[in-house]
Order: structure tokens, then C-alpha cells, then sequence
């Protein structure tokens, strides 16, 4: 490990490949820890930089208050003061200073500039959206799902963030990389469901080979008809097959089937699709629910929902009350 970095303030620390590919994708992760664990006093100035790091795809700055991406940014521009404060200055020029200092300070602008450029796409309650990235991938977000890339160089990275649920079909080429609050999954050409939401990691393969990582670190390679599966209550990737009996999955033709699954996974579902609030009565969560619902009718998906358990429903404006 370079104890050069020592000396580094956040945003140079941020510009290092070997910092990025470990906050990024864990590469080096036990020689960086080790590192960190020496260097104590360095560990603000590390968090920083891993948080500038990951607002390139748009997963940590994202999290912060108003005031703590000013503190954030404030720390930055001060440690680039500092940083040129501190150079040697015997033999610059009153102009060649003041030229150091400008080109620091545009080099920030720049870092934001490219912080900000990201493309986030988001497909709202009650609504499906089909999204064709730069190199021709495709991709279709299911409701109150989103994708944030960096357009501008999406063709060389093909690296994207998803929040949600989404299918993709990706053009055959260099790795392409879906980053989630919960996995990462890689492809070089290949077809796809992944679901990361509220704790759930649902990968499924359509077409080609898949590799899925968790945020655990634990990996499985699944192939067309296999899906790799980690619930909140679970701390494995679980294995499973079923039938590839369409080229895209169910939920892209508004149907939405369940076997044995908590009737709260519904509920959810059913909110997304028809932006409404759904009151469920104590108790109800943890129901298994076999069925299937369609969206475009809520008294007809009501009614599937509810007859099979001995359920009734009630509507009032977009709120649903569920109730034995």
C-alpha cells in the first residue's frame, strides 16, 4: 500500500484507481482496511472520498442532506486551498501561483461538473418505461423503479446504478455492470430481471450467463432459467429455477403472479402499480398469498387478492383498507 496517501486530501484520494476499484468493487479490500486501520487520523478524509467515489453512480451523495453535501463540498474546496497553499513558492511567480490556484479551483468545478452530468431515468407509480442506453442496451423499469449513468461515457464504462425493478437486454460488447444497494450483476450479452428493493436481491436469467455478487461478497454464476435470490431475512444467495416460458418476464405484460409470498410483497406491488396507500389490518402481513393479479382494474387485482384469503376491501379516494 502507497503510504504516500497519507498526504492525500479527499478529492486526490478519489482520483486514485486503486482507491476507486476498492470502494467500487472491493479490489485490494483487505489491504485498504489494513491501511485505514494505521492511518486513524486519515479516516474522515477516506469516507469523504469514498462518498465522491460512489456519487458517480449516483448512490451516496444522493443520501445526504442540503447541508451535509455543503460540508462535504466545503472540506473539499478547503483541502484544495490547503493543498496549494503548501507548495513551495521560491521560485513561482506571483502569476504562476495564482494560475496553480485557479486551475485547483476549476479542477473542482470540473469534479462537479462531472458529479452532476449523471442521466437518472425513473419510471412513476402506475407506469412502465422503456429506456435505450447509449451502446444500445435496453431497458424496461418497472413502476417507482430508476437507472442513474453517466451518459457521456456510459459507451466505455457500461456501468449503471438501479433502484427497483427492472429488465434488461444487453447488447453484447465489454462487461456491463448493475450496481444496487444490495449485489452487483455482471454480463458481457445477455437478457435479465433484477429486483433491489426493500432489502429483496432477485436476480433471474432470461438469455446467456449472469454473475451475481452480493453486498456479502458471496457470488453465483447463473445461466438462462436459474435465479439467485437474498430476502432481508436471509444472509445467502439462494439458487432456484423456473420455466423461461417468455422472452421477458411476467410483469412487463401487467401481470404479477406469487407463490406463497407474504401478502405485504403483494400489497407493495399492488401500491406501485396503482399509486394508491394500502392499509392492511394488523395481522395480514405475513399471509401467504398463491395468485395472480393484472394491472388496469384495482376492484378486479382487489378481488383476486383478497377471495383467496377470505379478505374484504374497501375504497376510499387512493386509499385501500384490507380487513377480514
Amino acid at each position: 500500500m502507497n503510504e504516500h496517501f497519507t498526504s492525500y486530501t479527499s478529492i486526490t484520494l478519489a482520483g486514485e484507481d486503486s482507491f476507486i476499484r476498492w470502494v467500487r468493487h472491493g479490489e485490494g479490500d483487505a489491504e485498504w482496511r489494513n491501511w485505514v486501520a494505521r492511518h486513524a487520523e486519515k479516516q474522515i478524509t477516506v469516507e469523504e472520498a469514498r462518498k465522491i467515489v460512489l456519487s458517480l453512480t449516483g448512490s451516496a451523495i444522493g443520501d445526504l442532506s442540503p447541508s451535509g453535501k455543503a460540508e462535504l463540498w466545503g472540506r473539499i474546496h478547503e483541502s484544495i486551498q490547503s493543498g496549494t497553499q503548501q507548495r513551495p513558492k521560491k521560485h513561482l511567480k506571483p502569476l504562476w501561483t495564482w494560475g496553480l490556484a485557479a486551475a485547483a479551483t476549476l479542477a473542482l468545478f470540473v469534479w462537479i461538473s462531472n458529479l452532476t452530468a449523471s442521466e437518472k431515468l425513473m419510471a412513476k407509480a402506475g407506469e412502465k418505461k422503456e429506456v435505450v442506453l447509449p451502446e444500445a442496451s435496453a431497458v424496461t423499469l418497472n413502476a417507482k423503479s430508476s437507472i442513474t449513468y453517466r451518459d457521456k461515457s456510459f459507451n466505455q464504462d457500461r456501468e449503471l446504478y438501479l433502484e427497483g425493478e427492472a429488465f434488461f437486454k444487453v447488447q453484447k460488447g465489454s462487461t456491463f455492470t448493475v450496481h444496487t444497494d444490495y449485489g452487483t450483476v455482471t454480463v458481457l450479452g445477455t437478457s435479465f430481471n433484477l429486483i433491489s428493493r426493500d432489502g429483496r436481491f432477485e436476480v433471474a436469467c432470461y438469455t446467456g450467463k449472469v454473475k451475481v455478487e452480493s453486498s456479502s461478497k458471496e457470488q453465483q454464476i447463473i445461466t438462462a432459467g436459474e435465479s439467485a435470490t437474498r430476502n432481508k431475512s436471509e444472509k445467502k444467495l439462494n439458487r432456484s429455477t423456473f420455466e423461461v416460458i417468455a422472452a421477458t418476464p411476467e410483469w412487463m405484460e401487467g401481470k404479477f403472479s406469487y407463490e406463497s409470498q407474504p401478502l405485504s410483497d403483494v400489497i407493495d406491488e399492488l401500491e406501485r402499480q396503482y399509486d394508491i396507500n394500502v392499509k392492511l389490518e394488523p395481522g395480514l402481513e405475513d399471509l401467504k398469498y398463491t395468485g395472480l393479479f393484472e394491472s388496469g382494474d384495482l376492484d378486479s387485482a382487489l378481488y383476486l387478492i383478497t377471495w383467496p384469503l377470505h379478505l374484504k376491501s374497501s375504497t376510499k379516494g387512493k386509499t385501500v383498507t384490507i380487513s377480514r
